[in-house]
């Protein structure tokens, strides 16, 4: 599990959560960066839908931007993690002028308060050995029991 020390405080409305009423209309932060239509759009889309309804997580920045974080329930998530009662994070990205408002930590301390309130052991996540710095940077999060 993941505790924050000193996280910004981001006004929650300033965050929203896709839903099946609001999945066509909002911007898919995460996948291709064309201006143009492109047939992946619609793939993620589609596949959001589907995982919405087993409890999948896609909760982002409202507005244009890359500023979101992705989690379903472990038993679920469509990774190599076996497990019960915790949530794997898919991902957590933060891009460009928007690193630094502590809005990672906001994403990051939501999905942690979404485990305690359904009662989940805690929260995971697998990361590439390109990642590791600040997967393992004690500055940014700390381990902790829930």
């Amino acid at each position: 599990m993941i505790e924050y020390e000193n996280a910004a405080e981001n006004n929650a409305e300033s965050f929203v959560n896709l839903t099946a009423e609001n999945l066509s209309g909002e911007h898919l932060c995460c996948i291709i960066r064309s201006k143009k239509p492109h047939p992946g759009v619609e793939a993620k889309r589609q596949w959001l839908s589907d995982r919405l309804k087993e409890g999948h997580v896609f909760r982002k920045l409202n507005a244009k931007a890359t500023v979101f974080i992705e989690y379903a329930p472990l038993e679920t998530a469509w990774v190599p993690v076996t497990g019960d009662n915790y949530y794997y994070i898919y991902c957590l990205w933060v891009l460009g002028g928007h690193k630094g408002k502590g809005y990672g930590k906001s994403l990051l301390e939501y999905c942690i308060a979404d485990a305690k309130e359904k009662g989940k052991s805690g929260v995971c996540m697998l990361g590439a050995q390109k990642q590791k710095s600040w997967l393992s940077d004690q500055a940014f999060c700390k381990e902790v029991r829930l």
